[in-house]
């Protein structure tokens, strides 16, 4: 019985440091996964700090977001005027024009006698267009000079512009050019910054150069000769689509869109018109 008993202890001895050794394992393992839970909220942090740096700096400090937000800015708004001045020929109220799927369209070369050649109604086109640009834009792109001038002077910013509050826009190959009229500086206590010209000019990537140059070189070869073949432009541009598409009263529509940037100019002309039902 004795035996019985001793080994009975022994057991119980047993099962009490099998116990106390489960109960090591698991307060072990609890400490390794708080650890590790630890350590990924400290990565999941540090990531986030880093993706959301830029705003936070930005927030922080308005000086660094006065560039950025003036491009950002200035790209949207003359993006639009573009996208809508080539979609109706050079012109968004055009005076003389031909209505093509419930768009107006700009005659650039005109008359409205048969079997004559056209009269081109807008020889200086690039300049024609800028100027269209302009006169859509300007008064955006001062607000959006006049908006961050604002927001500084509302954070304790003496800000101070020099020179027309206004933007030279140019249609250049490739891109298209905004260079500000003025100068911007900012300052408060001793920090002071001067954003130049230079500093705010923005470019914006364009293919609206070359379909602007094939625009004008087709309305001058419909006041010579009356009519293009639009495949031989596409030999000198093959990345421009020109498409010609006859009327039923003698007008011709030429759309021309850029492959890769997706850009359109659509315009019309009516040159050396033949009656309906004229055989030649």
């Amino acid at each position: 019985m004795s035996g019985i008993k001793r080994e009975r202890k022994m057991d119980k001895k047993a099962t009490r440091a099998s116990s106390r050794q489960d109960n090591f394992r698991f307060l072990g393992s609890k400490r390794s996964q708080v650890t590790i839970f630890i350590i990924l909220a400290i990565l999941i942090v540090a990531v986030l700090i880093i993706l959301f740096y830029p705003q936070i700096k930005k927030y922080t400090n308005p000086l660094l977001s006065i560039e950025v937000d003036t491009k950002t800015c200035f790209e949207k708004n003359v993006k639009e005027a573009l996208s809508e001045t080539l979609l109706h020929g050079g012109s968004v109220n055009p005076e003389l024009y031909f209505n093509y799927e419930n768009v107006s369209l700009n005659y650039l070369c005109y008359t409205s006698e048969w079997y004559k050649t056209c009269i081109m109604q807008n020889p200086l086109l690039k300049d024609s267009i800028e100027n269209e640009i302009d006169g859509l834009v300007q008064t955006k792109l001062m607000s959006c000079i006049n908006e961050i001038e604002n927001k500084l002077k509302s954070r304790g910013y003496d800000v101070k512009i020099t020179g027309a509050r206004n933007v030279l826009i140019q249609i250049q190959p490739k891109k298209i050019v905004l260079i500000p009229n003025f100068e911007m500086t900012v300052k408060k206590e001793e920090t002071t910054q001067v954003y130049s010209s230079n500093v705010l000019k923005t470019e914006i990537s364009s293919g609206s150069y070359d379909l602007i140059m094939i625009a004008s070189s087709i309305q001058n070869f419909e006041a010579r000769y009356g009519d293009v073949t639009p495949e031989s432009f596409m030999v000198i541009y093959p990345n421009i689509k020109v498409e010609k598409k006859k009327q039923s009263d003698g007008t011709k529509v030429y759309i021309l869109t850029d492959r890769l940037s997706k850009e359109k100019l659509q315009f019309a002309t009516r040159s050396l018109a033949w009656p309906p039902g004229y055989l030649i």
